[in-house]
């Protein structure tokens, strides 16, 4: 058992869900520490890639 908060990965996954909620089921799946990003094109996808990296950077 890990020490520290136990309600940790819990408040982890409530932050990643909040900071990616616009794009969800859109193009993103949030998994705990995982992000799976999809798309139909190449082009898309590096668009969707660039804006979740921005994401990432912001928070």
């Amino acid at each position: 058992m890990p020490f520290g908060v136990t309600n940790a990965l819990a408040m982890f996954m409530d932050y990643m869900n909040r900071i990616f909620r616009p794009f969800l089921d859109k193009f993103v799946v949030v998994f705990i520490d995982d992000i799976l990003i999809y798309s139909r094109t190449l082009k898309e996808h590096g668009e969707h890639l660039r804006l979740v990296l921005e994401i990432l950077k912001e928070n």
